[in-house]
């Protein structure tokens, strides 16, 4: 109905809310990963069981580089952290230390009693996340790409290569990239969830990713540093560069991290 302006508003809401595609993949994927009345209830089986403190994705033969304990320094308020929070893409291009990768791994992902727990909440304690490091301006850690090990609290090496142009190429806003110390890359292993819940697994995936980057924004605040999260990219590309099929496992989300120049706001 026209409004006295002579404006159909029902076709301003359809360009806002965005036309309705009855073939929408996404569509689809929403329903069918409801869960309803009628439809067999989740339950945990023998196999998940197994799974569960199991979750993690190790490479035994690569290099390992320790990395320090978490700190136990006080740190500001979590009120005054969270309020504070801005994602900075303007990075002076110093050098940060190995001390704070280990923070930001750890309140990402890490486990505080070597076993199945971590920072961050997941569907039945599955864990379908992985962390992988790209590290190219860290104190005491040459420029290449690794992968985070939480039992072990360190970091395998993956590559020496140097991945930062790579991630450039792949993500949405490759000028932000130049001057980062590391980029944080979460990826999934859908399996370790499908194999209790189907396929809301992957709505889980997506949710849990969403808590671990907070949990990395956070952190990256309080060590003063700047962090700016990424999911704009070519999936393929960071596939690639992690050697991930993009099936059984794929990026989901992506962290800038540079010691801080200017807050973009």
């Amino acid at each position: 109905m026209p409004n006295p302006h002579g404006t159909d508003i029902s076709k301003i809401r359809g360009r806002l809310l965005g036309e309705r595609n009855l073939f929408s993949v996404s569509e689809l994927f929403h329903e069918n990963s409801r869960i309803s009345r009628s439809a067999p209830r989740i339950a945990q089986s023998p196999q998940s069981a197994l799974v569960a403190p199991s979750g993690f994705k190790r490479y035994i033969y690569a290099p390992r580089v320790a990395l320090p304990d978490p700190s136990a320094a006080e740190a500001d308020s979590i009120w005054d952290i969270m309020t504070s929070r801005r994602s900075g893409r303007s990075y002076s291009g110093q050098e940060i230390d190995l001390q704070c990768i280990s923070e930001l791994a750890f309140y990402a992902l890490g486990t505080p009693d070597k076993g199945h727990r971590r920072c961050v909440p997941s569907g039945g304690g599955l864990y379908p996340l992985e962390l992988y490091v790209m590290a190219a301006r860290v104190e005491q850690l040459p420029a290449g790409l690794y992968h985070y090990d939480p039992r072990s609290h360190a970091l395998c090496e993956l590559g020496r290569a140097d991945g930062l142009a790579s991630v450039k190429k792949a993500v949405f806003i490759p000028d932000a990239v130049d001057n980062a110390a590391a980029v944080f890359i979460l990826t999934a292993v859908f399996g370790r969830s499908k194999i209790k819940y189907g396929e809301r697994a992957y709505r889980f995936s997506l949710l849990e990713a969403g808590h671990v980057m907070q949990n990395i924004c956070l952190a990256a605040t309080a060590l003063r540093l700047g962090v700016c999260p990424v999911g704009g990219f070519v999936d393929d590309e960071l596939n690639d560069l992690l050697d991930v099929d993009g099936v059984e496992e794929a990026v989901l989300y992506a962290a800038l991290i540079g010691s801080l120049d200017k807050v973009d706001g």
